[in-house]
């Protein structure tokens, strides 16, 4: 597998990668002569002095890692999933890192020579190689950090791109693909002139099963537009957009009693919030088990949130369920609504939370950000 890999970058695909160690290998073999050939030339038996010994020993152990590093750094870029053009950069980096500060030292040297101060040969040469191994290694680490950020955001990018390409096949192939299913059901209902028992239940179940996909599919798509980043926070009035939501509702379930309060706040959301709150309402409704269901909504100002209170008289969550109904689980079709509002009140730096309703039911408390420069209502 080794072989393998030194293949690869002697064939040119990972070149960039082979050039880092070389330089760690040119750097290991000059450090070699310095502390076996130039250095034991100009001071002698090393041994001889501990403190000389001393100071040999940090040299060999820098040099030593310095050259390990960028060896090292070679294989493993190899061995990475980045492209070859990416390598490319690590060793760009690399070499800019050896030398500018190889150009730095050699400007604080040549300085010392016009001046007079000559350093001794061995203090010339240790100098530059620690320096050029250090700074190859600090533009070896900034050079895998660049490239780091480089693939993540491409990698981010295509998974933008491929959210967006779910959200249109759902939206012109599945969804209207329901509603065609949907249309003609209806249709079918409306031409057969009597519909024996064991025909109306299948209808129904069709009808009531294609309602329960488009909701699936219109709650997906809300969140692939949240997460795919197709909208930006701003500021959202409250009252006009809660008060949609209740219309809509109103307009699904006739039968269902809605009273809303809402006071005229900006809220830092976008334009998916009135997906959180027909959500919520449609819960409220469609869970509801009294002979007629009735939710109250109402809005109070805390500080600088704003807390939006949704409460039913149906059957209550169970306190163990309830943090269960905010996340994503296996029974999708009753909980992706409250999780998808989770998951947008989230991004909005708001928080959701349920509890009983006194002295029956459910209440769905929704703390949202008021946005800059809103003020309490007087």
């Amino acid at each position: 597998m080794v072989w393998g890999r030194f293949r690869k970058a002697l064939d040119g695909e990972q070149f960039g990668a082979l050039l880092v160690s070389g330089i760690g290998i040119a750097l290991a073999g000059l450090s070699l002569w310095y502390l076996f050939a130039l250095r034991a030339l100009y001071v002698g038996d090393l041994t001889t002095s501990g403190d000389e010994l001393f100071l040999v020993g940090i040299e060999a152990a820098l040099l030593g890692a310095f050259s390990a590093v960028l060896i090292y750094a070679g294989y493993w870029l190899v061995s990475s999933p980045f492209e070859a053009r990416r390598t490319w950069w690590a060793s760009l980096w690399t070499l800019i890192g050896l030398a500018g500060i190889a150009a730095v030292v050699t400007l604080a040297i040549s300085l010392q020579l016009v001046r007079g101060h000559t350093p001794p040969r061995p203090t010339l040469v240790q100098t530059m190689l620690l320096a050029t191994g250090g700074g190859a290694v600090a533009g070896l680490l900034i050079g895998i950090s660049t490239i780091r950020e480089s693939a993540e955001a491409e990698r981010a990018h295509r998974q933008r791109e491929t959210l967006l390409f779910v959200n249109e096949l759902l939206r012109h192939n599945v969804l209207n693909g329901i509603q065609v299913i949907k249309g003609n059901t209806t249709l079918l209902a409306e031409e057969i002139a009597e519909i024996d028992d064991d025909t109306e239940p299948r209808l129904d179940a069709i009808e009531e099963r294609s309602d329960r996909i488009v909701d699936l599919v219109q709650n997906v798509r809300v969140l692939m537009a949240s997460i795919s980043g197709e909208t930006s926070l701003r500021p959202i009035e409250l009252e006009a957009t809660l008060g949609k939501a209740v219309e809509a509702t109103k307009r699904a379930y006739p039968d269902a009693e809605i009273d809303a309060e809402i006071p005229p706040h900006c809220v830092v959301a976008d334009e998916l919030l009135e997906a959180v709150f027909e959500n919520v309402l449609d819960n409220a409704v469609k869970h509801n088990d009294a002979d007629t269901s009735q939710v109250t909504v109402t809005a109070t100002t805390n500080g600088e949130t704003v807390d939006v209170r949704i409460a039913d008289n149906g059957p209550g969550i169970p306190p163990i369920e309830r943090e269960r109904y905010l996340e994503a689980g296996e029974d999708d079709e009753t909980r992706i609504g409250l999780y998808l509002a989770t998951t947008l009140v989230e991004r909005y730096g708001g928080t959701i939370d349920i509890s009983a309703n006194a002295p029956r039911g459910t209440a769905v408390l929704v703390e949202l950000q008021l946005s800059d420069g809103e003020s309490v209502a007087r």
